[in-house]
């Protein structure tokens, strides 16, 4: 009989495999349930239970915490998977609408997807969209766990085994508020840089640790004045007055930001250009070809808004 040792014994249940999910995506047990003794303990006997019935170590302690194996990190791919089949047979059966996933930096959410989701929703009016807020590193991983439809990432980044379509680029610009006084907007790019306050990205970036090196090339200060984790935030200090700024380009489209002076950063700030491509995971694609209907949207309307 097809399957037959998968039911020789117990142990194995869907919600084992949901446990195993959330354990996996949250990184601990006592993560996936905080401040939940009960529930902690829960989810390991639930795990153990999976590990008597493989057999296989899925589980294993690092510090004070139970993490996954790498086994159990496995399972939790394949569980995942399945998990979202079955969610998506149950919704196609419900006559319940169809659901997309896409997931991007927090600015390229706010100043490129936002913007365009009117155009998008016009040709895809049966889909229920989800934004995520993501960092790189996890939103390809997000695609190559089939965990995500869609994302936004630089060219760079893109894994093997997915496909991608080009969207643009962009570069970066000091954005200057009117604020700081009309000889503020008169200055030359390396004079405004070393001599405004700027607000700028977290040191503890891959822009910023790049800019630095540029600026230490050409032996011009920067007077950062102000570090922010994110954009948006950058754009705050600009409308607030006090500050100038550095912002990716296309942010010049911001009504908030349009009476600002803008000073392109090129020549050797080229070299913070980003190319950004739309990702997915064509195993994906091929399991829902509803989802190439959203695809063609992204791709015709975000490519259209880096022009």
């Amino acid at each position: 009989m097809k399957f037959r040792e998968l039911f020789a014994k117990e142990g194995l249940s869907l919600d084992r495999l949901r446990t195993l999910v959330l354990v996996d995506e949250a990184g601990s047990i006592a993560a996936a349930a905080p401040d939940d003794r009960n529930r902690q303990s829960l989810f390991s006997r639930q795990i153990n239970e999976l590990e008597r019935f493989f057999p296989v170590a899925l589980k294993r302690m690092h510090g004070r915490t139970v993490q996954l194996t790498h086994a159990g990190r496995e399972l939790a791919l394949i569980a995942r998977q399945y998990l979202h089949e079955l969610d998506n047979f149950r919704r196609h059966c419900a006559s319940l609408p169809p659901e997309v996933s896409l997931a991007a930096g927090d600015s390229l959410l706010q100043w490129l997807v936002l913007p365009n989701l009117p155009q998008v929703r016009a040709d895809t009016p049966e889909f229920v969209w989800h934004l995520h807020n993501e960092q790189n590193a996890d939103i390809g991983r997000s695609l190559l766990e089939q965990s995500l439809d869609f994302g936004l990432l630089r060219t760079d980044l893109v894994r093997h085994r997915l496909d991608s379509q080009p969207l643009g680029s962009f570069g970066y610009r000091l954005f200057v508020p009117r604020a700081l006084g009309p000889a503020a907007a008169k200055l030359p790019l390396a004079r405004a840089l070393a001599e405004l306050p700027i607000a700028t990205q977290g040191d503890d970036t891959l822009f910023q640790r790049r800019l630095v090196e540029i600026l230490a090339t050409k032996r011009w200060p920067l007077n950062a004045r102000l570090y922010c984790d994110s954009f948006s935030h950058v754009v705050q200090a600009i409308e607030s007055g006090a500050y100038a700024g550095i912002l990716p380009d296309y942010m010049s489209r911001s009504a908030s930001l349009s009476e600002a002076h803008t000073l392109p950063l090129t020549g050797a700030f080229d070299d913070l250009r980003r190319h950004i491509v739309l990702a997915w995971n064509p195993q994906r694609l091929a399991k829902q070809p509803i989802l190439e209907k959203a695809r063609a949207a992204l791709a015709k309307h975000l490519s259209q808004s880096k022009r």
